[in-house]
């Protein structure tokens, strides 16, 4: 039976059709072709990283117990004697002179970054920078923690509003005659001024001395899906919190990596609320990670714990191992970072209990999953992508199958996986998943070698924008 062009339809309908048409076309060929190409991984052709940063070396100074991290690709204490490591995480007293108000409602550094120099700041955090990564030809993660204030003065909530007060303050001790609204306008632009300053600022200067790590802020982006009490949570962000994390587009294009956070509750163990918290924050982190000016996404590392937010050393379940690592994996993530700090090394049993949860379920999942996703990228993508789930909300994972792959633990903490992917497995994770090309390679099997400039995948896309174009310029002209 013949297609039968918009144009011809009775003009009454034609807009409706085009517009469904349309909208469906682009939606599928934005998936297919128009998504930015991944960034190469960070280490060999690994689609999916396991990266560690807590201080274990603590378990061996004080109690002699060994912990192995083998298992992980990369790894770094967050403990300050420690340098040159390939993750390195800069907390706010360990870079430049970040501006805060402590506990006790006491300024550091100006308290407000609107109060503080931001020059003595850059001066600082250069020499920082030096110190704690010497190297020049650094290839790791470089995470900003600065969580006593957000960029965005409608964010500054809770503990956070004293950065609202203080700047109001500031103000109206600097002008006089001017009305309450005044002083609250001019506190917000000059609040959200500087702190942009203060971000963009340090990650440039970050990428112009260490221009091969990957530098982001943690925590950033944040969904804010936090109301997991809720009777109808489903986990999506609310609309206004993403439209917020639209305004900072600048500090998405300062960065070369984002770094979300995966803190889920004891209280909602094994639930689906915690899938749904998790799910969202990396969607909305992969949304983000496409909107730079890039040529590529930014590469998403979700930071996760041992345990959960309200109980530290009560660590993740099985099943809540699938709901952050698995569904970071199966999403198109990057990689994961597992953060801990020296609570977890507090006395012998805590470091006894750490040492057994990675020699046996947490050291099988991790195990399970980056080895999965490797052999997807291969079946798949010929090793020239990472696998994402077709069907974001599907419960479709990177897990070896039962049937075809044993996974053995080793005496010093490790694991190996034997076994071969059976006929059918290709098939099987074709239905499930697509690739997501790495820079340098299209195609849906990744098997193209794009020799020319990348400008080019994006001129596809403007086909079918063309013809949506053409479709309802038919109608125009019949109507």
């Amino acid at each position: 039976m013949p297609g039968v062009p918009c144009g011809a339809l009775q003009h009454h309908t034609v807009p409706v059709a085009c517009a469904i048409i349309c909208s469906w076309l682009l939606i599928q060929v934005h998936s297919a072709i128009c998504q930015k190409p991944a960034k190469l991984p960070l280490v060999g052709r690994k689609p999916f990283l396991a990266a560690w940063n807590a201080p274990l070396d603590m378990c061996m100074l004080k109690y002699n117990i060994n912990v192995s991290l083998d298992l992980f690709h990369i790894s770094g204490s967050p403990r300050a004697v420690h340098t040159g490591q390939n993750v390195t995480i800069f907390y706010a007293n360990r870079l430049g002179y970040y501006p805060f108000y402590n506990e006790q409602g006491v300024p550091i550094n100006g308290g407000l970054p609107q109060n503080s120099s931001l020059e003595a700041h850059l001066h600082k955090a250069r020499k920082d920078i030096a110190h704690f990564i010497p190297s020049e030809d650094f290839r790791g993660l470089a995470v900003i923690d600065w969580e006593f204030w957000r960029p965005q003065w409608d964010r500054n909530w809770n503990k956070k509003y004293i950065y609202r007060q203080r700047s109001s303050e500031l103000i109206a001790q600097a002008y006089l005659n001017v009305t309450e609204k005044q002083v609250q306008e001019l506190a917000h632009l000059r609040f959200e001024k500087s702190a942009k300053e203060f971000m963009q600022g340090t990650l440039k200067l970050g990428t112009q001395t260490r221009p091969h790590g990957l530098w982001g802020f943690y925590l950033y982006p944040d969904c804010h899906n936090y109301n997991v009490h809720a009777h109808d949570y489903n986990g999506t962000c609310p609309q206004q919190e993403s439209k917020r994390n639209d305004q900072l587009f600048w500090l998405w294009n300062s960065s070369t990596a984002l770094f979300p956070a995966l803190a889920i509750r004891k209280g909602h163990m094994d639930s689906i609320r915690n899938l749904h918290f998790s799910q969202n924050r990396v969607l909305e982190s992969l949304r983000l990670a496409s909107l730079t000016s890039l040529p590529y996404e930014l590469p998403t590392y979700v930071y996760t714990r041992l345990g959960y937010r309200d109980e530290a050393m009560a660590f993740l379940t099985q099943k809540d191992l699938i709901h952050t690592i698995g569904e970071s994996a199966a999403l198109g993530a990057a990689g994961f970072v597992i953060w801990g700090d020296l609570n977890l090394t507090s006395s012998r049993h805590n470091c006894s209990k750490v040492k057994a949860f990675l020699n046996h379920r947490l050291g099988q999942y991790i195990t399970n999953v980056t080895r999965a996703a490797e052999i997807c990228s291969d079946l798949l993508c010929q090793s020239n992508g990472r696998c994402v789930r077709r069907d974001p909300q599907a419960p479709h994972y990177l897990h070896l199958s039962r049937g075809s792959y044993r996974i053995l633990s080793n005496r010093n903490g490790t694991f190996t996986v034997t076994g071969q992917p059976s006929k059918n497995e290709w098939q099987m994770l074709a239905d499930k998943f697509r690739c997501h090309c790495y820079q340098g390679y299209e195609g849906e099997r990744c098997d193209i070698f794009e020799n020319l400039h990348p400008g080019r995948r994006f001129q596809k896309c403007s086909v079918s924008v063309n013809w949506c174009c053409v479709c309802v310029w038919m109608n125009g002209q019949t109507a």
